[in-house]
C-alpha cells in the first residue's frame, strides 16, 4: 500500500468517527479557515517587511553617499593611501 492509501484511509476513518458529533466537524472546519487566514496574514506581513527593508536600504545609501559627498565635497580628489606622506599643501 502506498503513502495515499493510508492517507485516504485515516481520512475515511476520522469522518466517520466524526458523523456522530457535527460540532467536531464544525470546529474542524473553524480551525483550518482559520489556520489559512493566518497563513495569508503572514504571507502580507512578509511581503510588506520585505518592500520595506528594501526601501529603507536604498535610502541608507543614499544618506551614506550624500555624507561622504558633504565631508569630502565632490570636487575635491579623494585620498589614496600615500597621501598622509606628502607635505601639507
Amino acid at each position: 500500500m502506498g503513502i495515499t492509501e493510508e492517507g485516504g484511509k485515516i481520512a475515511t476513518s476520522a469522518i466517520d468517527s466524526m458523523r456522530g458529533t457535527p460540532l467536531g466537524v464544525a470546529l474542524l472546519v473553524v480551525n483550518l479557515a482559520f489556520l489559512a487566514f493566518v497563513a495569508y496574514v503572514l504571507g502580507e506581513i512578509s511581503e510588506n517587511s520585505k518592500s520595506r527593508n528594501q526601501t529603507q536600504m536604498e535610502l541608507i545609501s543614499r544618506l551614506v553617499t550624500d555624507i561622504r559627498d558633504c565631508r569630502a565635497g565632490p570636487a575635491l580628489p579623494r585620498l589614496t593611501e600615500m597621501d598622509h606622506l606628502l607635505p601639507p599643501r
